[in-house]
């Protein structure tokens, strides 16, 4: 990593707009309803497509009939995988490491259909209606194979559920550090346990959706997409399609939440641009919930085994892990199949706490099912999920409190390097656990368990804690092993009156950038926050990006705005230097108004001297450009990490199995808090997506691979009925490595809120002696825990 990427150039300024709590720019428009979402978009003379997806999970396709299609009045055009397959033979998804077997997702099925809802053909039209009705007029025959929906089934090769994986296995991999068989065979205790996370969706407000329109006498191709990639989509319209990059412009219209599932490359957005070269018109299709819920990548599904020894202290000497993935039918581009047992089984052994030996293990296994992808928080959640569950079982074992086991296992002192060799330059993860302590009153709430057992009521309470690799970078691919770059620049411009124009390589799905990166701004330039307007990736044609995923926004996003701003900032107090006959170190940028330091009614306003830069070459000093306008890269020389935990009470109504939300306590450490706003914002809506994953959401499928929730009336979303209650407390351990000392959380709330919520429902069932491992807990699931242990051990 390239040091002046990072360090150089990044100004120090005082803080007048970071760490406030500045509404965000982007509600006024949003909530009068005056945003512009993609399917509100309508060009002259669009076409609209619909899919022909697969009914089975898996079949070889013998018959594929398309007149009946083709004869329906305002039919344009009908293809089938063979028609797409001239044009491009799939996606290729894979992962860069040792054991990744690559697979090849055709843009429509030709030969074989691997999952439910694999589109099969298209259908452009003159009106989704029309396209719709003669998608059901192509008439397919296929003859079925066996399938495969569950991943030990997959493991144990009961059947092949993608015939270009032979043994079912996309990703396997494993490492040790440390004497882990010492640790194990010297232990005092060990204890152990299997984690299974459900399969669940991101079900983001806004379904998936494209428009193409191709101009062949320019071969100009326009994308309109709510992609959280849009450059690199760009890319692969390049790579796959052969269509000039430098003729192609992705445009990212208002996008209603993206979760990870818009940060993959679907065959839609692939379709759509050569449905548009073929027919010499825009072509649109915007997804219902039902396709969303068959065809947008799914997320979490796998198993993770851990166990821990202990000495007799109640000790972590050493940990070992292994991850099974079901990754669905193929690797879904550019993440894999790798999205969760390797983030699980890498990122995640150790955590917050001193292990010095370290095994583990990852698989991810083809399934008849829909592919699994990107979800906030990715792998981490299930590694988490298995990690502080099992921390909590080791706290009964041992005699201790949550509390206390994590804090007798927690490290403590700065710089600290895992048994992997990952170094971690600060942390308040110690202060975590005592905050959360605090904050619950874990004496009180004892009492008041205690006395509600008494009643009949049953009270949990669950503990978690994290830490999240933030600022997804390349510095972070390299200390995992990995071959990423990244690239992300910035756009700062000072305009005439002293206002200034930002333009970053992110897109916004809901996160606040422009907010935030506005504070940025405003500060390193010494204006207000009204008074910068930010764009985010709107378009290919402006600052690069290399998407928004993994809590990047703040870190990479952020450094290169407090990058170009520096340039500009640097040229305003020449400038303010030259005019004031001071040396430009002398010159201090705050409120509007550059002045000398220590001479108070000495100095002008940042509007006076940015007009003077573009109206007056008297104003210059000797040699200077007048620009007022830079872009500039940003990138880490190192990988930082933010930390905090969840602590979150429930109540368990022994009847009906039913859980209650009564309160939860979060803590978090993502460095300097750039709006407290919307860091609180992430964590409530990171949490209750966790609630939701922990106890509403499944994805279920049976036996013969058919999707059981394919509406909102099957797949339960947690709703504002049962969202509790917060208690927020934040910590700062500033970042060196970024700028303003900041760190991303984005995903963080939706990493450990499963474990808490698990954690607080085996506690509350506590007194039936039974424990909980696997995800969702239905009603049905504790109901039966509790009656089935009642019958075990009578009162």
């Amino acid at each position: 990593m390239n040091e002046s990427l990072e360090h150089s150039e990044v100004p120090k300024v005082a803080a007048r707009s970071i760490g406030t709590r500045v509404l965000r720019s982007e509600d006024p428009r949003l909530l009068s309803g005056r945003g512009q979402f993609l399917a509100d978009l309508a060009l002259p003379g669009e076409l609209h497509a619909a899919f022909v997806r697969s009914p089975v999970a898996h079949a070889r396709i013998t018959r594929i009939d398309v007149s009946g299609a083709l004869d329906v009045a305002g039919v344009v055009l009908v293809w089938t995988g063979a028609e797409a397959a001239e044009q491009c033979e799939g996606l290729v998804g894979e992962f860069a490491v040792p054991g990744c077997n690559p697979t090849t997702m055709p843009l429509l099925a030709r030969d074989e259909v691997c999952y439910v809802g694999e589109p099969v053909a298209v259908v452009v039209a003159d009106s989704r209606y029309t396209a719709e009705d003669a998608a059901e007029r192509v008439e397919w025959d296929f003859e079925e194979l066996p399938v495969v929906v569950n991943a030990d089934d997959s493991a144990a090769v009961t059947a092949v559920a993608n015939t270009q994986l032979p043994d079912n296995v996309g990703l396997t991999g494993d490492a040790s550090y440390g004497d882990v068989a010492g640790a194990f065979d010297a232990a005092d205790q060990v204890v152990q346990g299997r984690f299974y996370t459900c399969r669940v969706s991101a079900a983001p407000m806004e379904t998936r959706g494209v428009i193409a329109s191709y101009e062949w006498a320019s071969r100009q191709l326009k994308v309109w997409t709510g992609t959280q990639m849009p450059h690199y989509l760009r890319y692969c319209l390049t790579a796959y399609l052969g269509f000039a990059e430098q003729g192609i412009e992705v445009i990212t219209p208002d996008t209603g939440g993206g979760f990870g599932q818009k940060a993959h490359v679907y065959v839609e957005e692939m379709l759509l641009p050569l449905l548009a070269r073929a027919v010499d018109r825009p072509v649109k299709w915007v997804e219902d919930r039902r396709e969303n819920l068959m065809a947008g990548t799914h997320a979490h599904e796998q198993f993770v085994d851990i166990s821990y020894a202990l000495d007799s202290t109640g000790r972590i000497t050493g940990v070992r892990t292994h991850a099974l993935g079901d990754g669905g039918a193929y690797h879904a581009p550019p993440w894999s199949m790798a999205v969760e047992p390797w983030c699980a089984a890498v990122v995640t052994p150790s955590g917050m706490y001193d292990v010095p030996a370290v095994e583990y293990s990852y698989t991810a296994v083809a399934t008849n099912k829909t592919p699994v992808g990107a979800y906030r928080g990715v792998g981490y959640m299930a590694g988490t999920l298995a990690r502080e569950c099992l921390a909590d079982d080791a706290a009964r074992a041992v005699g201790m409190s949550p509390f206390e086991f994590r804090r007798h296992n927690v490290v403590r002192d700065f710089p600290w390097t895992n048994a992997q060799g990952i170094v971690y330059d600060e942390g308040s993860w110690l202060a975590t656990i005592d905050t959360l302590e605090e904050m619950v009153d874990y004496p009180a709430f004892l009492e008041r368990q205690a006395k509600a057992r008494a009643e009949g009521r049953y009270l949990g309470l669950g503990l978690s804690c994290f830490v999240e690799s933030s600022g997804e970078s390349t510095a972070m691919s390299q200390e995992h092993g990995l071959g990423d770059v990244y690239h992300d620049t910035a756009t700062v411009r000072l305009d005439p009156n002293g206002t200034a124009t930002v333009t970053i390589g992110l897109t916004a799905q809901g996160q606040g950038l422009a907010t935030t990166m506005a504070q940025m701004a405003a500060d390193a330039l010494g204006i207000k926050v009204e008074e910068v307007v930010v764009h985010t990736a709107t378009s290919t044609s402006h600052a690069y990006g290399s998407g928004t995923v993994g809590s990047r926004g703040a870190v990479i996003a952020g450094g290169a705005v407090a990058r170009a701003a520096g340039v500009v900032r640097e040229k305003v107090r020449a400038v303010a230097a030259h005019l004031l006959e001071a040396a430009p170190e002398d010159i201090e940028l705050v409120d509007g108004q550059a002045s000398v330091v220590g001479v108070p009614d000495k100095m002008m306003t940042i509007a006076e001297i940015a007009t003077s830069i573009y109206f007056d070459m008297s104003a210059w000093p000797e040699g200077f450009d007048p620009t007022l306008e830079a872009t500039l890269a940003y990138d880490t020389s190192r990988p930082m990490f933010s930390n905090g935990g969840h602590a979150i009470v429930v109540e368990i109504d022994p009847d009906t199995g039913l859980v209650r939300f009564e309160k939860v306590f979060s803590v978090e450490d993502c460095g300097i808090v750039i709006n407290p706003n919307i860091v609180e914002g992430q964590i409530r809506g990171g949490v209750v997506q966790g609630i939701g994953a922990a106890v509403f959401e499944e994805l279920a499928y049976d036996e013969s691979g058919q999707l059981l929730a394919t509406t909102f009336l099957d797949y339960g979303l947690p709703t504002m009925d049962v969202a509790p209650p917060f208690e927020i407390h934040h910590l700062e351990s500033p970042s060196s490595h970024s700028a303003s000392g900041v760190k991303g959380m984005g995903e963080s709330g939706l990493i450990a809120s499963p474990a808490a919520v698990l954690n607080a429902v085996n506690d509350a069932l506590g007194p039936f002696g039974v424990v909980l491992r696997d995800l969702p807990l239905t009603p049905e699931k504790i109901h039966n825990a509790i009656h089935g242990a009642k019958q075990e051990k009578p009162a």
